[in-house]
């Protein structure tokens, strides 16, 4: 993200007070809502918001980028690595009940999981739960989900690797503090040129040569939900301003 801020000049003029004592509020530093009303009226016009920024930078303000880290670093080993795309295969394919039964099988004890056909068919509904809503997925929260596949693997003794649970919880961290900074965030949509970039290398396409079209089939169904989105704004678009049947 980027915040603005106007830097404070330091006085070294002696008989004054010092700078400490006239020092600048956090709200006179950090400028960053007064500047963006002032560019927001630029937004679709290349030279107004470049001529906007020069004069912003002559008048002293200046800008600053933000990383958020969310602290959070693994590496799958091959096992965790082939355990991970087989339930994503399940997952992309609406198997939520293998989805389940794989998580059960592949876990650290599988033979301490309580009730692992009672959880099985949790994730089944789950699933299933999503798929209803596969045009409606801008509205489903993944920390929600997440946090409900959790609530059932503490009450089932479904033991996760390490790895696996640090890949959740930085979805968990990055989606509420995406959701903060925009709360119509939609991440399936942010996905796509990450898709697109995966479906240009060469692993992928040995991925489908393979047999394995579950990355395929979430490419496909996300293009597809894309354009059919993009349709029915475009109607209620003409329908709301009268557009496809003028009133003469």
């Amino acid at each position: 993200m980027v915040r603005f801020y106007r830097p404070s000049e330091l006085d070294l003029s002696l008989g004054k007070h010092s700078r400490a004592f006239n020092a600048p509020t956090r709200a006179e530093v950090d400028v960053t809502e007064a500047v963006l009303e002032r560019l927001r009226p630029s937004l679709n016009d290349t030279d107004d918001w470049n001529t906007a920024l020069s004069q912003l930078h002559d008048e002293g303000y200046r800008p600053q980028l933000i990383f958020i880290d969310t602290g959070l670093v693994t590496q799958l080993n091959e096992t965790n690595r082939r355990n991970f795309l087989d339930l994503f295969r399940a997952i992309a394919e609406f198997d939520g009940y293998r989805a389940g039964q794989l998580m059960v099988e592949r876990c650290r004890t599988p033979e301490e999981v309580i009730d692992p056909e009672i959880f099985a068919l949790k994730m089944q509904h789950l699933v299933l739960s999503i798929k209803s809503r596969t045009f409606a997925l801008g509205s489903v929260k993944i920390g929600d989900i997440l946090s409900e596949v959790l609530t059932m693997v503490r009450g089932h003794h479904v033991r996760f690797e390490g790895d696996f649970v640090n890949v959740v919880i930085s979805c968990l961290l990055l989606e509420g503090i995406g959701r903060s900074l925009n709360p119509n965030l939609d991440l399936f949509k942010s996905a796509l040129p990450i898709l697109r970039q995966l479906g240009s290398g060469s692993s992928f396409l040995e991925t489908v040569r393979s047999g394995d079209y579950s990355m395929l089939w979430v490419w496909v169904g996300l293009e597809a939900r894309g354009m059919l989105q993009a349709s029915v704004e475009s109607v209620e678009h003409c329908v709301k301003y009268d557009q496809l049947s003028p009133n003469i």
